[in-house]
């Protein structure tokens, strides 16, 4: 497979659970339908949420708790060395909401859109306002044990929109705003809710030369149609991933494998 011979000048990269899964980060869900042992309808919806905000954050404060322990794989890393050594311009987009991404690049030669969220971030359920926090407020057992997971880096935590900078208020556990003292919730983009940065990441995807896609079932809209528009505009499509996709016919070429072992084999492909 021949890939060097072209020259890309734009290039995009979308990644999904897949590349985070061989850093110890649970999948989207398994195969009996569960999310982490819960129904996604309890804990991924807003309605979720205004029905029962404690158990959503019970939710979230194990996926903190879970997240900060993982650290970046060679997936990670090859995508940062590949963004410092490409001379045209690559633009990252992931669905996860995990920090690998973040750690694995100090310098930010490669910062990751998260249409998705984040979460080390959280916002006001009111104004929308928005604030780093990194803590776990629940334990594994369900009891009120607020964690700091150490999500944020110390420039976060130094900065005005750290939630833990101000007095916080609580109700029933659940932490205030300092903005509209109204319940904060995870930034997160739940189901029936519209995913971030999308007039961004529908320009990148008209513009690019390149579209690769890493880690993702394919499944999941609207970042399941990227690859359709991507191509429609004339680009080049790779998915690396470790089971064929229903958009296979808009591949041009498929890397079937971890992404640990098929990230620098393609990238290195595309260094010539």
């Amino acid at each position: 497979m021949k890939l060097g011979h072209k020259k890309f000048n734009k290039i995009v990269i979308l990644t999904g659970a897949g590349i985070s899964a061989e850093s110890g980060i649970k999948t989207f869900r398994d195969s009996n339908g569960l999310w982490e042992n819960h129904q996604i309808e309890e804990v991924a919806t807003p309605e979720a949420f205004q029905k029962n905000p404690q158990l959503v954050w019970k939710f979230y404060s194990m996926r903190r708790a879970q997240a900060s322990k993982a650290l970046p794989n060679r997936a990670h890393v090859e995508l940062v060395k590949f963004a410092e050594e490409f001379t045209g311009s690559v633009h990252l987009i992931t669905q996860n909401v995990d920090h690998l991404h973040f750690i694995s690049d100090p310098r930010e030669l490669l910062p990751p859109t998260p249409m998705h969220g984040s979460l080390h971030q959280s916002r006001c359920s009111r104004c929308g306002n928005l604030y780093f926090d990194d803590v776990a407020y629940f334990n594994e057992t369900g009891e009120y044990a607020p964690t700091n997971t150490e999500l944020c880096s110390k420039e976060e935590k130094a900065s005005e929109n750290y939630l833990h900078q101000y007095q916080i208020k609580y109700a029933d556990f659940l932490p205030l705003s300092p903005c509209c003292e109204t319940i904060i919730r995870p930034h997160i983009v739940w189901f029936g809710e519209i995913p971030l940065h999308m007039p961004k990441i529908e320009k990148l995807l008209r513009e690019c030369d390149l579209f690769i896609s890493i880690g993702t079932s394919g499944v999941v809209y609207p970042a399941a149609g990227f690859l359709q528009v991507a191509k429609n505009h004339g680009a080049t499509t790779i998915c690396i991933n470790k089971e064929k996709i229903p958009q296979s016919n808009l591949i041009d070429h498929f890397f079937e494998g971890l992404a640990s072992e098929k990230v620098p084999e393609c990238l290195k492909l595309l260094l010539g």
